[in-house]
């Protein structure tokens, strides 16, 4: 499935686009897919080295984007919104709570010439 993208741009920021960008339009195309092939290399490349890793890998696919597309369709690509959950659900399993809290617990400022 194909996406559109679109960007609403201030008059200030348009011009400022115009200034480093002979075709601003053919610019934000390409930035973004270069972005995005980037991001697919940079996945496969982590995968490539796990298989090289791996002496029960036999084979390894030739094309990068082949590699990440199979990735993907395992459900192994997460989005950055879910990986940030899933860091945030972390975090939040180590911070103390207040039932944590024991009378030998020190105070947080006790540092502090308050």
């Amino acid at each position: 499935m194909a996406r559109t993208l679109s960007v609403e741009l201030t008059d200030a920021e348009w011009a400022a686009l115009c200034h480093i960008a002979v075709d601003p339009d053919d610019w934000f195309q390409d930035m973004v897919k270069l972005r995005c092939k980037n991001t697919i290399h940079e996945i496969a490349n982590q995968r490539i080295k796990q298989m090289l890793d791996d002496p029960a890998v036999t084979s390894i696919p030739a094309d990068k984007e082949v590699l990440f597309n199979n990735l993907l369709a395992a459900g192994e690509i997460k989005t950055a919104a879910s990986m940030n959950e899933e860091s945030v659900k972390d975090m939040m399993t180590r911070l103390p709570t207040a039932m944590d809290l024991t009378p030998e617990t020190p105070a947080l400022d006790t540092d502090l010439n308050i």
